[in-house]
């Protein structure tokens, strides 16, 4: 869902300024988690979009029919970068001791349009599960927090903090 939705968004040219994800466990007896994303967001041109077309564009994203990494792939080569400017490498660390449910990662990095979904659609590779997420756009940087887990719920396999 993460990488859906942070693509729908820069599809729309809308910076994600502060994202908030976090899985909410169901009541007790009912199997699984609910999925709360809390976005605050700012049109890079012009005013914001229809909330009808973001939801089409967002069902469009989950069902398959609409290639995010392609069309943001157009804009990138319809919009080349300055000669000679060369973004700072992003820096991925890991928190081993921030939390005792989760494996948490640390990415500061540039900003740029799909960053979000580039970094969302690299944990959904990996096969990890999201399950809080913390993201600020400070300027021209990124800073942002991932809890992940494997598919068993646990922390990852050699990033289990000490007890």
């Amino acid at each position: 869902m993460l990488p859906a939705a942070a693509g729908v968004l820069a599809l729309h040219r809308l910076t994600v300024r502060t994202a908030e994800l976090r899985a909410l466990p169901l009541p007790d007896g009912v199997e699984g988690s609910v999925l709360l994303l809390q976005w605050r967001v700012a049109a890079e041109y012009g005013s914001l979009p229809q909330a009808a077309r973001l939801r089409s564009d967002l069902v469009r994203a989950l069902d398959g029919s609409l290639d995010i990494a392609g069309r943001l792939a157009e804009r990138d080569a319809a919009y080349p970068r300055r000669r000679g400017v060369v973004a700072p490498p992003a820096r991925v660390t890991v928190a081993p001791a921030a939390s005792r449910h989760a494996t948490v990662f640390e990415v500061r990095a540039q900003d740029a349009p799909g960053l979000l979904f580039r970094i969302g659609r690299a944990l959904e590779t990996a096969g990890v599960r999201v399950r809080s997420a913390h993201v600020s756009t400070l300027g021209a940087n990124a800073v942002d927090a991932f809890y992940v887990t494997g598919p068993d719920g646990s922390p990852l396999p050699g990033r289990r903090p000490r007890r």
